[in-house]
């Protein structure tokens, strides 16, 4: 991966997760029929849905932070591990604001086609993420 297009993807992935502008990060940068696959979610969210669970994710952890841990490109696609970190201070995933500080990790796949995102498969640790937020026991 050139040091060109790492600096690009993290753009872009700060921008979505860091920015309150997301919504037009997202808009410039993934296409119109972006689709999104996330484990175990039955149907994959569009390029709107995505905007909207962002914009959800930043309300219910005001202090988030999406920091990549790794990042690998081949062809048209880009590998990346994840950590997400947190306080849970409103709804998200129908768990009301707890308070509590989270740590989660995960993994995503993207797809380049013409310069924009057009999909990708992510891959949260949920449970841990459901088990630190008290809404399932461990």
């Amino acid at each position: 991966m050139s040091s060109e297009q790492k600096a690009a993807f993290e753009r872009i992935w700060d921008g979505v997760w860091h920015s309150p502008d997301a919504a037009r990060v997202i808009a410039e940068n993934y296409a119109a029929d972006f689709q999104m696959h996330i484990a175990p979610v039955p149907q994959p969210l569009d390029r709107d849905a995505l905007i909207g669970f962002v914009a959800t994710w930043q309300k219910a952890f005001p202090d988030g932070r999406m920091e990549i841990l790794d990042v690998a490109v081949q062809d048209d696609k880009v590998w990346c591990t994840w950590v997400s970190t947190g306080t849970h201070s409103d709804t998200y995933l129908d768990v009301p604001a707890t308070g509590k500080a989270v740590r989660y990790e995960g993994a995503d796949v993207f797809r380049f086609a013409g310069g924009k995102i057009v999909e990708c498969h992510d891959l949260p640790d949920a449970l841990s993420l459901l088990r630190q937020l008290g809404a399932l026991p461990g």
